[in-house]
């Protein structure tokens, strides 16, 4: 009786002074609530630091690459005059042929298609199933449409933008900006490519890092675009510092499909079952993927190479260059539609075993 009356005394007291009674375990609960809200902005602000320093470094070394390879140097001096959009007679060059913006509006047609085919690579016996793939084929997908946009305002610039004075108008920065901006920005889904990639066919030890990590290096890369920072008296030479930048995302993509070991084709294992959808992604594929986002390396010292000492026309230039593209970026596509077939025939077979 005494207790009870001292437990109902000390309620009231504890009403009267708007005193709050916590047991252990709530106080244990509000001290991992507020270590977790601790850890998750910490890790934010690591994140974003990284980002912005990542972003900073890669876009003065692609400033700077050009001029240090060894045997092209001379030539690159010659070539990547800075612009800030301000074209003149002496430097400036530009392409009006029909095989510069011709080859440019194919590289378009064949980039929208793979992007249908990559979005289409679902279950066809349960749609609900494709939930596994979906990010990976809209990633896919967005990356082709990027390098269409890009061909199709570039193609449009090459046919009607024919003089010097057309190209020193808005109209002419704002059909180039998307131009080179969709190559800039194609850094974000080539990396949320390679995190897809990582989270389901990946390595141990290779970071994920947070989804909005790439979209920010991409925006960033592509705000630098707009405000000229990437523009050279031949425009062209827009596109190859825009490449340079990609180099961080792609490398991510190669690491995150590169770095682990592959069932072997010859045991027992890999001809009977199908254990996770690693083990349906063919070794032509695999080499189709590294091939393919690895290949437009060469172009960066071959354009300035090409432009000075080979004597070839602009059209025949840009008309090899644009075929070469359409090699890498068509094995790219090949392969991410394998990938995504690969993922969404997983989950076929898990919902029906």
């Amino acid at each position: 009786m005494c207790s009870s009356t001292f437990l109902k005394e000390g309620d009231v007291l504890m009403a009267k002074t708007g005193a709050t009674y916590m047991s252990p375990s709530s106080t244990k609960e509000k001290a991992t609530q507020t270590q977790q809200h601790s850890y998750t902005l910490t890790s934010f602000l690591q994140s974003f630091i990284l980002v912005a320093f990542i972003s900073v470094s890669v876009l003065e070394f692609s400033q700077w690459l050009p001029f240090v390879i060894p045997g092209v140097a001379t030539a690159a001096i010659q070539t990547y005059i800075p612009a800030w959009y301000q074209y003149d007679d002496k430097n400036t060059k530009f392409d009006n042929t029909p095989w510069t913006y011709n080859t440019d509006y194919l590289l378009t047609a064949v980039m929208s298609v793979l992007a249908i085919i990559c979005l289409r690579q679902t279950s066809p016996d349960s749609p609900t199933k494709n939930r596994a793939s979906l990010k990976l084929r809209l990633y896919s997908a967005s990356l082709l449409i990027c390098y269409g946009i890009s061909t199709l305002a570039g193609a449009w610039a090459h046919q009607h933008f024919t003089s010097v004075a057309s190209l020193n108008t808005m109209k002419f920065r704002v059909f180039w900006c998307v131009c080179v901006g969709n190559v800039s920005f194609a850094s974000c889904y080539m990396g949320l490519i390679g995190r897809e990639v990582q989270k389901v066919f990946g390595v141990k030890g290779v970071p994920l890092g947070p989804w909005w990590f790439w979209p920010v290096y991409g925006s960033y890369m592509a705000a630098a675009c707009f405000l000229g920072y990437i523009s050279f008296k031949r425009p062209a030479c827009d596109i190859f510092i825009a490449g340079i930048t990609q180099f961080p995302s792609t490398f991510y993509c190669l690491i995150a499909l590169g770095l682990r070991k592959w069932p072997s084709l010859s045991s027992s294992r890999a001809k009977k079952t199908k254990d996770s959808p690693i083990d349906l992604v063919r070794l032509s594929y695999r080499i189709m993927f590294y091939i393919g986002f690895i290949g437009n390396a060469p172009l960066l010292p071959m354009y300035p190479l090409l432009v000075q000492y080979s004597g070839m026309s602009l059209a025949g230039i840009n008309t090899l260059l644009h075929s070469w593209l359409m090699v890498m970026w068509g094995m790219q596509g090949i392969s991410l539609i394998h990938l995504c077939k690969a993922m969404s025939s997983y989950e076929l077979k898990t919902s029906k075993d």
